[in-house]
Protein backbone atom coordinates (compact mmCIF):
# COMPACT_ATOMS: atom_id res chain seq x y z
CA UNK A 1 0.00 0.00 0.00
CA UNK A 2 1.36 3.46 -0.84
CA UNK A 3 1.58 6.54 0.77
CA UNK A 4 -0.67 9.14 0.32
CA UNK A 5 -1.33 12.97 0.77
CA UNK A 6 -3.71 14.74 3.04
CA UNK A 7 -3.89 15.80 6.61
CA UNK A 8 -4.87 12.97 8.09
CA UNK A 9 -3.49 12.85 12.19
CA UNK A 10 -2.98 9.35 13.10
CA UNK A 11 -4.66 10.15 16.80
CA UNK A 12 -7.89 11.27 15.27
CA UNK A 13 -8.35 8.75 12.79
CA UNK A 14 -12.20 7.25 12.85
CA UNK A 15 -12.32 3.88 12.98
CA UNK A 16 -15.43 3.05 13.74
CA UNK A 17 -17.46 0.53 10.96
CA UNK A 18 -20.36 -1.53 10.22
CA UNK A 19 -20.28 -5.34 11.01
CA UNK A 20 -23.61 -5.39 9.81
CA UNK A 21 -26.72 -3.34 8.34
CA UNK A 22 -27.41 -2.91 12.24
CA UNK A 23 -24.30 -3.32 14.23
CA UNK A 24 -21.94 -0.42 14.52
CA UNK A 25 -18.51 -1.36 16.22
CA UNK A 26 -15.77 1.05 17.93
CA UNK A 27 -13.14 -0.49 16.25
CA UNK A 28 -13.03 -2.92 12.51
CA UNK A 29 -12.56 -6.11 14.81
CA UNK A 30 -14.61 -9.40 15.40
CA UNK A 31 -13.51 -12.82 17.03
CA UNK A 32 -13.52 -16.00 14.70
CA UNK A 33 -16.11 -18.50 16.11
CA UNK A 34 -13.29 -21.28 16.96
CA UNK A 35 -13.62 -23.10 20.27
CA UNK A 36 -10.04 -22.24 21.12
CA UNK A 37 -10.96 -18.63 20.57
CA UNK A 38 -14.01 -17.36 21.09
CA UNK A 39 -16.45 -17.82 24.18
CA UNK A 40 -17.96 -15.17 26.81
CA UNK A 41 -14.74 -13.86 27.99
CA UNK A 42 -12.87 -12.81 24.83
CA UNK A 43 -16.50 -11.70 23.32
CA UNK A 44 -16.89 -9.84 26.38
CA UNK A 45 -13.96 -8.30 26.79
CA UNK A 46 -13.79 -7.62 22.77
CA UNK A 47 -16.86 -5.49 23.51
CA UNK A 48 -15.24 -3.69 25.41
CA UNK A 49 -12.86 -2.20 23.59
CA UNK A 50 -15.04 -1.85 20.52
CA UNK A 51 -15.57 -5.14 18.67
CA UNK A 52 -17.48 -7.86 18.46
CA UNK A 53 -17.23 -11.25 19.34
CA UNK A 54 -18.69 -14.63 17.72
CA UNK A 55 -19.28 -17.09 20.14
CA UNK A 56 -18.42 -20.77 18.17
CA UNK A 57 -20.89 -23.50 18.42
CA UNK A 58 -18.55 -26.15 19.27
CA UNK A 59 -21.12 -26.82 22.20
CA UNK A 60 -25.22 -27.40 23.43
CA UNK A 61 -27.31 -25.16 22.29
CA UNK A 62 -27.92 -23.92 25.86
CA UNK A 63 -24.57 -23.84 26.33
CA UNK A 64 -24.14 -21.63 23.58
CA UNK A 65 -27.19 -19.31 24.69
CA UNK A 66 -25.83 -19.41 27.99
CA UNK A 67 -21.87 -17.81 26.57
CA UNK A 68 -24.00 -15.17 24.90
CA UNK A 69 -26.14 -14.07 27.61
CA UNK A 70 -23.08 -13.70 30.10
CA UNK A 71 -21.76 -11.21 27.70
CA UNK A 72 -25.08 -9.26 27.75
CA UNK A 73 -25.09 -9.54 31.75
CA UNK A 74 -21.76 -8.02 31.88
CA UNK A 75 -21.46 -4.09 33.02
CA UNK A 76 -20.07 -2.09 29.89
CA UNK A 77 -17.44 -0.64 31.98
CA UNK A 78 -13.90 -1.94 32.80
CA UNK A 79 -14.60 -3.32 36.15
CA UNK A 80 -12.51 -5.21 38.79
CA UNK A 81 -13.44 -7.48 41.12
CA UNK A 82 -11.56 -5.81 44.09
CA UNK A 83 -12.67 -6.07 47.60
CA UNK A 84 -12.72 -8.26 51.24
CA UNK A 85 -15.26 -10.17 53.20
CA UNK A 86 -15.92 -8.60 56.63
CA UNK A 87 -14.53 -10.90 58.01
CA UNK A 88 -11.08 -11.01 56.75
CA UNK A 89 -8.06 -9.95 58.74
CA UNK A 90 -7.25 -5.78 58.80
CA UNK A 91 -3.66 -7.11 58.04
CA UNK A 92 -4.99 -8.17 54.63
CA UNK A 93 -6.78 -4.92 53.68
CA UNK A 94 -3.49 -3.27 54.39
CA UNK A 95 -1.41 -5.85 52.22
CA UNK A 96 -3.96 -5.43 49.52
CA UNK A 97 -4.22 -1.75 49.50
CA UNK A 98 -0.46 -1.28 49.77
CA UNK A 99 0.10 -3.44 46.67
CA UNK A 100 -2.62 -1.72 44.67
CA UNK A 101 -1.64 1.89 45.63
CA UNK A 102 -5.56 2.01 47.11
CA UNK A 103 -6.61 4.88 49.51
CA UNK A 104 -10.07 2.82 50.12
CA UNK A 105 -11.19 -1.03 49.81
CA UNK A 106 -14.79 -2.04 49.06
CA UNK A 107 -16.22 -4.41 51.75
CA UNK A 108 -18.84 -6.84 50.47
CA UNK A 109 -20.85 -9.52 52.78
CA UNK A 110 -21.39 -13.69 51.81
CA UNK A 111 -24.43 -12.22 50.06
CA UNK A 112 -22.55 -10.22 47.92
CA UNK A 113 -24.27 -7.03 48.96
CA UNK A 114 -21.90 -3.89 49.49
CA UNK A 115 -21.52 -2.88 52.79
CA UNK A 116 -19.27 0.24 52.65
CA UNK A 117 -15.24 0.63 52.47
CA UNK A 118 -12.06 0.47 55.02
CA UNK A 119 -9.66 3.42 54.75
CA UNK A 120 -6.15 3.44 54.82
CA UNK A 121 -5.70 5.58 57.00
CA UNK A 122 -7.93 3.60 59.59
CA UNK A 123 -6.47 0.89 59.13
CA UNK A 124 -2.59 2.37 59.65
CA UNK A 125 -3.79 3.95 62.65
CA UNK A 126 -5.96 1.39 64.40
CA UNK A 127 -4.84 -2.10 62.90
CA UNK A 128 -2.70 -3.63 65.61
CA UNK A 129 -3.74 -6.74 65.94
CA UNK A 130 -3.55 -8.13 62.04
CA UNK A 131 -6.02 -10.54 63.16
CA UNK A 132 -8.88 -8.10 64.20
CA UNK A 133 -11.32 -7.68 61.13
CA UNK A 134 -12.24 -5.32 58.91
CA UNK A 135 -15.63 -5.09 59.95
CA UNK A 136 -14.57 -3.02 62.65
CA UNK A 137 -13.10 -0.15 59.99
CA UNK A 138 -15.85 0.10 57.92
CA UNK A 139 -17.46 3.72 56.80
CA UNK A 140 -20.07 4.45 54.92
CA UNK A 141 -18.73 5.89 51.07
CA UNK A 142 -19.72 7.03 47.79
CA UNK A 143 -21.24 4.26 45.49
CA UNK A 144 -22.58 4.10 41.80
CA UNK A 145 -25.63 1.97 40.33
CA UNK A 146 -24.63 0.94 37.13
CA UNK A 147 -26.46 3.34 35.01
CA UNK A 148 -24.53 5.86 37.35
CA UNK A 149 -21.48 5.04 35.09
CA UNK A 150 -20.65 8.30 33.53
CA UNK A 151 -20.92 9.71 36.80
CA UNK A 152 -18.79 7.30 38.12
CA UNK A 153 -16.11 7.42 35.34
CA UNK A 154 -16.37 11.48 36.07
CA UNK A 155 -16.18 11.29 39.87
CA UNK A 156 -12.93 8.85 39.59
CA UNK A 157 -11.08 10.85 37.11
CA UNK A 158 -11.36 14.45 39.45
CA UNK A 159 -8.97 12.23 41.94
CA UNK A 160 -11.81 11.88 44.49
CA UNK A 161 -11.31 7.99 44.94
CA UNK A 162 -8.48 5.78 43.31
CA UNK A 163 -11.67 3.25 43.32
CA UNK A 164 -15.48 3.60 43.46
CA UNK A 165 -17.83 0.38 43.77
CA UNK A 166 -20.40 0.00 41.25
CA UNK A 167 -23.61 -2.00 42.08
CA UNK A 168 -27.05 -3.20 40.99
CA UNK A 169 -30.21 -2.47 42.29
CA UNK A 170 -30.39 -4.41 44.93
CA UNK A 171 -27.25 -3.49 46.34
CA UNK A 172 -25.39 -6.38 44.59
CA UNK A 173 -21.57 -5.43 44.70
CA UNK A 174 -21.11 -5.78 40.66
CA UNK A 175 -16.97 -4.89 40.49
CA UNK A 176 -14.75 -1.64 41.26
CA UNK A 177 -14.09 0.87 38.95
CA UNK A 178 -10.21 1.86 39.28
CA UNK A 179 -8.69 5.02 38.48
CA UNK A 180 -6.18 2.76 36.10
CA UNK A 181 -9.61 1.54 34.25
CA UNK A 182 -10.55 5.40 33.80
CA UNK A 183 -7.15 6.08 32.27
CA UNK A 184 -7.80 3.21 29.65
CA UNK A 185 -9.07 4.15 26.60
CA UNK A 186 -12.61 2.32 26.93
CA UNK A 187 -14.90 2.79 24.39
CA UNK A 188 -17.21 -0.24 24.24
CA UNK A 189 -19.56 -1.93 21.19
CA UNK A 190 -23.18 -1.42 22.84
CA UNK A 191 -26.43 -2.32 21.83
CA UNK A 192 -29.53 -0.19 21.72
CA UNK A 193 -30.15 -1.14 25.36
CA UNK A 194 -26.45 0.32 26.56
CA UNK A 195 -25.15 -3.28 26.86
CA UNK A 196 -22.21 -5.41 25.12
CA UNK A 197 -22.80 -6.56 21.55
CA UNK A 198 -22.50 -10.17 20.53
CA UNK A 199 -22.84 -12.63 17.97
CA UNK A 200 -22.86 -16.31 17.89
CA UNK A 201 -22.47 -18.94 14.98
CA UNK A 202 -24.96 -21.03 13.68
CA UNK A 203 -25.82 -23.28 10.42
CA UNK A 204 -28.28 -21.80 8.72
CA UNK A 205 -30.16 -25.22 8.76
CA UNK A 206 -30.04 -25.51 12.26
CA UNK A 207 -33.67 -23.44 13.22
CA UNK A 208 -33.73 -24.49 17.04
CA UNK A 209 -30.23 -22.74 17.57
CA UNK A 210 -31.28 -19.94 15.32
CA UNK A 211 -34.66 -19.33 16.75
CA UNK A 212 -32.88 -19.10 20.84
CA UNK A 213 -29.88 -17.39 19.90
CA UNK A 214 -31.96 -14.85 18.26
CA UNK A 215 -33.72 -13.63 21.59
CA UNK A 216 -30.25 -12.92 22.78
CA UNK A 217 -27.73 -12.07 20.25
CA UNK A 218 -27.16 -9.17 18.01
CA UNK A 219 -26.26 -11.22 15.27
CA UNK A 220 -26.38 -14.51 13.81
CA UNK A 221 -22.79 -15.54 11.83
CA UNK A 222 -23.45 -18.41 8.96
CA UNK A 223 -20.34 -20.61 10.02
CA UNK A 224 -20.69 -22.80 6.98
CA UNK A 225 -17.56 -23.85 5.43
CA UNK A 226 -19.38 -22.96 1.66
CA UNK A 227 -22.11 -20.89 1.47
CA UNK A 228 -22.92 -21.40 -2.26
CA UNK A 229 -24.87 -24.11 -1.61
CA UNK A 230 -29.07 -24.77 -2.57
CA UNK A 231 -29.62 -26.06 0.64
CA UNK A 232 -28.04 -23.85 2.45
CA UNK A 233 -29.30 -20.53 0.67
CA UNK A 234 -32.72 -21.92 0.95
CA UNK A 235 -32.70 -22.63 5.00
CA UNK A 236 -31.31 -19.09 4.86
CA UNK A 237 -34.25 -17.62 3.08
CA UNK A 238 -36.72 -19.39 5.84
CA UNK A 239 -34.13 -18.13 8.82
CA UNK A 240 -34.21 -14.46 8.01
CA UNK A 241 -37.83 -14.70 8.05
CA UNK A 242 -38.37 -16.50 12.02
CA UNK A 243 -35.49 -14.49 13.50
CA UNK A 244 -34.91 -10.84 14.34
CA UNK A 245 -31.36 -10.71 14.71
CA UNK A 246 -29.05 -9.45 11.68
CA UNK A 247 -27.76 -12.18 9.72
CA UNK A 248 -24.00 -12.59 8.60
CA UNK A 249 -24.23 -14.87 5.48
CA UNK A 250 -20.55 -16.67 4.79
CA UNK A 251 -18.41 -18.27 4.08
CA UNK A 252 -18.46 -17.32 0.72
CA UNK A 253 -15.29 -16.82 -1.68
CA UNK A 254 -16.25 -15.11 -4.95
CA UNK A 255 -18.28 -12.39 -6.31
CA UNK A 256 -20.51 -15.18 -7.88
CA UNK A 257 -21.57 -16.60 -4.55
CA UNK A 258 -22.07 -12.77 -3.27
CA UNK A 259 -24.24 -12.11 -5.94
CA UNK A 260 -26.45 -15.58 -5.71
CA UNK A 261 -26.96 -15.20 -2.19
CA UNK A 262 -28.30 -11.57 -2.25
CA UNK A 263 -30.87 -12.65 -5.48
CA UNK A 264 -32.13 -15.68 -3.07
CA UNK A 265 -32.16 -14.09 0.17
CA UNK A 266 -34.60 -11.64 1.57
CA UNK A 267 -32.37 -9.99 3.71
CA UNK A 268 -28.38 -10.32 4.48
CA UNK A 269 -27.25 -7.89 6.58
CA UNK A 270 -23.40 -8.65 6.52
CA UNK A 271 -20.83 -11.66 4.48
CA UNK A 272 -18.25 -13.08 5.74
CA UNK A 273 -15.99 -13.35 2.93
CA UNK A 274 -12.92 -16.34 2.50
CA UNK A 275 -11.82 -19.57 1.90
CA UNK A 276 -9.89 -21.55 3.25
CA UNK A 277 -7.48 -19.30 3.83
CA UNK A 278 -6.87 -19.76 7.57
CA UNK A 279 -3.88 -20.21 9.22
CA UNK A 280 -4.63 -23.87 10.51
CA UNK A 281 -6.82 -24.56 7.63
CA UNK A 282 -6.13 -27.51 5.19
CA UNK A 283 -9.11 -26.77 2.72
CA UNK A 284 -6.78 -26.05 -0.53
CA UNK A 285 -4.42 -28.81 -0.20
CA UNK A 286 -6.95 -31.25 0.79
CA UNK A 287 -9.66 -30.05 -1.75
CA UNK A 288 -7.78 -28.11 -4.15
CA UNK A 289 -10.22 -25.22 -2.95
CA UNK A 290 -8.61 -21.89 -2.44
CA UNK A 291 -10.40 -18.08 -2.39
CA UNK A 292 -7.50 -16.10 -0.85
CA UNK A 293 -8.78 -13.25 1.05
CA UNK A 294 -7.40 -10.70 -0.38
CA UNK A 295 -8.90 -10.81 -3.46
CA UNK A 296 -11.78 -12.15 -2.29
CA UNK A 297 -12.66 -9.25 -0.63
CA UNK A 298 -11.75 -7.08 -3.20
CA UNK A 299 -13.95 -9.08 -5.53
CA UNK A 300 -16.62 -9.33 -3.82
CA UNK A 301 -17.08 -5.69 -2.91
CA UNK A 302 -16.24 -4.74 -6.66
CA UNK A 303 -19.29 -6.69 -7.75
CA UNK A 304 -21.77 -5.45 -4.62
CA UNK A 305 -20.52 -1.71 -5.71
CA UNK A 306 -21.39 -2.35 -9.32
CA UNK A 307 -24.72 -3.69 -8.37
CA UNK A 308 -25.14 -0.53 -6.31
CA UNK A 309 -25.57 -3.25 -3.10
CA UNK A 310 -24.35 -1.78 0.40
CA UNK A 311 -23.61 -5.05 2.79
CA UNK A 312 -20.85 -4.71 4.94
CA UNK A 313 -17.62 -6.98 4.60
CA UNK A 314 -15.91 -9.23 7.33
CA UNK A 315 -12.86 -10.64 5.72
CA UNK A 316 -12.11 -13.71 7.76
CA UNK A 317 -8.89 -15.84 6.89
CA UNK A 318 -5.51 -15.94 7.21
CA UNK A 319 -4.90 -12.53 9.07
CA UNK A 320 -1.67 -12.80 10.93
CA UNK A 321 -0.62 -9.20 11.30
CA UNK A 322 -1.34 -5.55 11.70
CA UNK A 323 -0.37 -4.62 8.31
CA UNK A 324 -2.42 -7.71 7.02
CA UNK A 325 -5.83 -5.91 8.82
CA UNK A 326 -4.82 -2.58 7.29
CA UNK A 327 -4.67 -3.93 3.68
CA UNK A 328 -7.78 -5.93 4.15
CA UNK A 329 -9.95 -2.90 4.86
CA UNK A 330 -8.00 -0.97 2.12
CA UNK A 331 -9.62 -2.92 -0.49
CA UNK A 332 -13.18 -3.05 0.85
CA UNK A 333 -13.83 -5.46 3.90
CA UNK A 334 -15.48 -3.22 7.04
CA UNK A 335 -14.04 -5.34 9.66
CA UNK A 336 -11.67 -8.32 9.69
CA UNK A 337 -12.20 -12.34 11.74
CA UNK A 338 -9.63 -12.69 13.75
CA UNK A 339 -8.59 -16.32 15.01
CA UNK A 340 -4.86 -16.62 15.34
CA UNK A 341 -3.74 -13.05 16.44
CA UNK A 342 -6.45 -13.82 19.31
CA UNK A 343 -5.54 -17.52 20.34
CA UNK A 344 -2.87 -17.23 23.27
CA UNK A 345 -4.63 -14.61 25.36
CA UNK A 346 -5.93 -14.45 28.45
CA UNK A 347 -9.24 -14.42 27.66
CA UNK A 348 -9.39 -17.52 24.68
CA UNK A 349 -10.98 -20.52 26.39
CA UNK A 350 -7.80 -22.94 26.86
CA UNK A 351 -5.65 -23.57 29.75
CA UNK A 352 -2.24 -22.63 29.58
CA UNK A 353 0.05 -25.24 28.71
CA UNK A 354 4.34 -24.96 29.79
CA UNK A 355 6.77 -26.49 27.01
CA UNK A 356 10.35 -25.81 27.86
CA UNK A 357 9.66 -23.07 30.03
CA UNK A 358 7.68 -21.56 28.04
CA UNK A 359 3.85 -20.71 28.12
CA UNK A 360 1.58 -21.67 25.39
CA UNK A 361 -2.22 -22.38 24.32
CA UNK A 362 -3.73 -24.57 22.24
CA UNK A 363 -5.10 -23.25 18.90
CA UNK A 364 -6.95 -25.55 16.35
CA UNK A 365 -9.12 -25.28 13.30
CA UNK A 366 -13.37 -25.61 13.65
CA UNK A 367 -12.47 -28.76 10.97
CA UNK A 368 -9.23 -30.34 12.10
CA UNK A 369 -9.86 -33.87 13.94
CA UNK A 370 -10.11 -33.23 17.17
CA UNK A 371 -12.79 -30.54 17.06
CA UNK A 372 -14.54 -32.94 14.77
CA UNK A 373 -14.53 -35.65 17.75
CA UNK A 374 -16.51 -33.58 19.72
CA UNK A 375 -19.12 -34.05 17.64
CA UNK A 376 -21.07 -30.40 18.38
CA UNK A 377 -20.36 -29.51 14.57
CA UNK A 378 -21.80 -32.22 13.25
CA UNK A 379 -23.64 -30.03 10.18
CA UNK A 380 -20.62 -28.50 8.87
CA UNK A 381 -17.57 -31.16 9.56
CA UNK A 382 -19.32 -34.16 10.75
CA UNK A 383 -17.83 -37.85 9.46
CA UNK A 384 -21.26 -38.45 7.70
CA UNK A 385 -20.57 -36.15 5.65
CA UNK A 386 -16.92 -35.30 5.43
CA UNK A 387 -14.43 -37.99 6.19
CA UNK A 388 -11.44 -36.39 5.87
CA UNK A 389 -10.20 -33.25 8.08
CA UNK A 390 -9.35 -29.60 6.97
CA UNK A 391 -7.49 -27.84 9.41
CA UNK A 392 -5.47 -29.12 12.13
CA UNK A 393 -4.17 -27.59 15.32
CA UNK A 394 -1.37 -26.96 17.65
CA UNK A 395 0.08 -24.50 20.02
CA UNK A 396 0.46 -20.44 20.04
CA UNK A 397 2.82 -18.67 22.18
CA UNK A 398 0.40 -17.01 25.69
CA UNK A 399 0.47 -13.35 24.32
CA UNK A 400 -0.95 -12.08 28.18
CA UNK A 401 -4.06 -9.70 28.03
CA UNK A 402 -6.63 -9.32 24.88
CA UNK A 403 -6.36 -5.56 25.29
CA UNK A 404 -2.79 -5.20 25.17
CA UNK A 405 -2.80 -7.44 21.31
CA UNK A 406 -5.99 -4.74 20.84
CA UNK A 407 -3.87 -1.45 21.49
CA UNK A 408 -0.69 -3.25 19.17
CA UNK A 409 -3.20 -3.56 15.95
CA UNK A 410 -5.59 -0.31 16.76
CA UNK A 411 -2.48 2.20 16.94
CA UNK A 412 -1.10 0.00 13.80
CA UNK A 413 -4.15 0.75 11.87
CA UNK A 414 -3.79 4.67 12.48
CA UNK A 415 -0.69 5.00 11.26
CA UNK A 416 -1.13 3.48 8.11
CA UNK A 417 -4.24 5.12 7.83
CA UNK A 418 -2.36 8.36 8.92
CA UNK A 419 0.16 7.74 5.97
CA UNK A 420 -2.63 7.34 3.14
CA UNK A 421 -4.37 10.08 4.22
CA UNK A 422 -7.55 8.37 5.41
CA UNK A 423 -9.67 9.55 7.93
CA UNK A 424 -12.19 6.88 8.39
CA UNK A 425 -12.57 3.45 6.68
CA UNK A 426 -14.50 4.38 3.95
CA UNK A 427 -12.26 7.29 3.33
CA UNK A 428 -9.71 4.50 3.02
CA UNK A 429 -11.48 2.74 0.69
CA UNK A 430 -11.10 5.66 -1.97
CA UNK A 431 -7.65 6.91 -1.37
CA UNK A 432 -5.58 3.27 -1.19
CA UNK A 433 -3.32 2.46 -3.35
CA UNK A 434 -1.33 -0.53 -3.89
CA UNK A 435 1.83 -2.03 -6.17
CA UNK A 436 2.31 -5.14 -7.01
CA UNK A 437 5.82 -6.68 -5.73
CA UNK A 438 7.99 -9.11 -7.53
CA UNK A 439 9.08 -12.01 -5.22
CA UNK A 440 12.80 -10.20 -6.23
CA UNK A 441 12.21 -6.74 -4.25
CA UNK A 442 14.65 -4.79 -6.73
CA UNK A 443 14.56 -1.20 -6.17
CA UNK A 444 13.34 0.54 -9.54
CA UNK A 445 10.33 1.85 -11.00
CA UNK A 446 10.13 -0.95 -13.58
CA UNK A 447 10.04 -3.59 -10.82
CA UNK A 448 6.42 -2.33 -9.60
CA UNK A 449 2.92 -1.77 -11.42
CA UNK A 450 0.11 0.33 -9.80
CA UNK A 451 -2.97 -1.75 -9.46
Amino acid sequence: MLPGGGDADPRSVDLSTSFSRNIRLKIPIASAPMDTVSEWRLAAALAMIGGIGVIHRNMSIEDQVRNAEKVKEQPPIPLESIYLLPIEPCGRALDTMRRKGLRELPIVDSNGVFRGYTRFSDLVEGCREDITPVSDFIHSGRSFALEEAGEAYRYTARGEADLVAIIDKGGRYLGSLTIDGVMDDINPALDHKGRLVVAAAINPMDMERARKLSRVVDALVSDVAHYQNRDIIRASTRLVKETSSDFIAGNIGTPEAALEAVSHVERIDGFRVGVGGGSICTTPSVSGIFSPTLWAVASVRDALDASNIRIPIIADGGLRSPSDISKILALGASSAMLGYMLAGTDEAPPDLVEVSGKLYKPYRGMASYTSMLRRYSIDRYSRSSKNVPEGVGGLVPYRGPLRNIIREIVESLRISMGYVGARNIEDLWVKARFIRAPRKRVIGDDEYRTV
